[in-house]
């Protein structure tokens, strides 16, 4: 159906840009058949049927755009038989009728039909018609001459009207993918600002939450180890608190100016894991096991992923896990990253992930890996711990 329409709304914009110019010629070529009869002989009634007959070829020529959904053929049918019934009426002008009408409504039919089987069968019947016509008003004797005549007007008027449609079916396909480019753009734009929203979400995320949420924890042991009695571990931990706090501001500010990207390339991505591990260790009562080896040639999108990675894997261990031991692995298999963050907490089902409503941890994290082209593996189950294995190409 849409093919269709295409089809019907091309012929219509070629039939819309020829209309003028042709109309133009059906009236000089009245005037000119006007004027060969009256210095033949004048004929006053045959005149008057003649002009409307020319008035009614004009204005069918004019709305023949709403007759090529399903009228086509009676549309050639009847400017035929009015060409043929006014060559008739003003016989004297008869060849300036049907040398200067037939051909355009032959070149027509090829902008119409665009069928090359029925455009023959258009030119065979108007061929037929003026042969006709010519034999009985001046004799068959003379076709001999008029029919080279009608083949070389045709032979032009064909030439022009296939150049044209050309340059309009050039005009036509050019707005045609105008608009799929605008649509396309639109569709850009909504992509774009669903992404942007993800990724604001995500570093908001791993940013604010992440940060508040080792505050929190952070806060919460300095609450116990006060009750304790403890102010040496206390202090340490408070130390510890007001460096993340500064931290979590500095990330803060770097996602709202978006200014992350802006030398991610210069970060030495071993240091900063191992920074990162040391950090967590440091602040939690948790034992942590790494195994991190030195990484190279690691674009700068892959090496911002990846450290969120490995910080939300640590967060979600310290909120959530209770778990006593941590371990770390980030090596090359190959061609391949792998990072692995495992610990022996009370687990969780897999099937809940994406699902609850404020819990967006794990959520990020593939979408982070999908980023980066890479495969997520989350193993976990009631009281047996969780373990996240991250691939991805190097």
């Amino acid at each position: 159906m849409n093919k269709y329409r295409n089809s019907i709304y091309k012929i219509s914009e070629l039939l819309e840009v020829t209309r003028v110019p042709i109309l133009l010629w059906i009236i000089l070529v009245y005037i000119a058949a006007l004027i060969l009869q009256f210095i033949s002989e004048p004929i006053i009634i045959q005149s008057i049927a003649f002009t409307f007959i020319t008035a009614l070829h004009i204005f069918l020529y004019w709305i023949c755009n709403l007759l090529i959904g399903n009228y086509r053929w009676l549309y050639f049918l009847v400017q035929g038989t009015l060409i043929i019934s006014s060559a008739f009426l003003v016989p004297s002008g008869s060849p300036v009728i049907l040398i200067g009408l037939l051909p355009i409504l032959i070149a027509q039919s090829i902008t119409i039909f665009q069928n090359n089987i029925k455009v023959f069968i258009v030119f065979i019947i108007l061929y037929a018609l003026y042969c006709l016509s010519i034999g009985f008003i001046y004799g068959v004797e003379e076709l001999p001459i008029f029919i080279p005549i009608l083949f070389v007007i045709l032979t032009i008027v064909i030439f022009y009207s296939v150049t044209y449609n050309r340059q309009v079916n050039a005009r036509v396909r050019m707005e045609y993918y105008l608009k799929d480019l605008e649509q396309a753009h639109r569709k850009v734009e909504e992509l774009t600002l669903a992404n942007e929203r993800q990724r604001l979400a995500r570093d908001l995320h791993d940013t604010l939450a992440q940060g508040v949420a080792g505050l929190i924890m952070q806060l919460e042991a300095i609450e116990a180890h006060i009750k304790k009695g403890n102010t040496a571990r206390t202090e340490e931990i408070l130390k510890i608190s007001m460096q993340q706090a500064r931290d979590t501001l500095s990330d803060a500010r770097k996602a709202i100016d978006d200014l992350r990207a802006k030398g991610i390339d210069e970060i030495d991505f071993y240091q900063a894991c191992i920074d990162m591990v040391k950090k967590f260790s440091e602040a939690n009562p948790i034992a942590v096991e790494d195994e991190i080896e030195p990484v190279h040639n690691l674009s700068g999108i892959k090496k911002e992923h990846s450290l969120y990675i490995l910080s939300e894997c640590l967060t979600n261990i310290l909120k959530h896990s209770q778990a006593k031991k941590v371990k770390v692995i980030i090596k090359k298999e190959r061609d391949l990253l792998l990072m692995k963050v495992e610990d022996n907490g009370v687990g969780f089902s897999t099937n809940q992930i994406g699902k609850s409503i404020g819990k967006y941890g794990l959520l990020g994290l593939k979408e982070r890996v999908r980023i980066i082209d890479g495969e997520i593996d989350i193993t976990s189950s009631s009281n047996a711990g969780t373990m996240i294995s991250v691939r991805f190409p190097l």
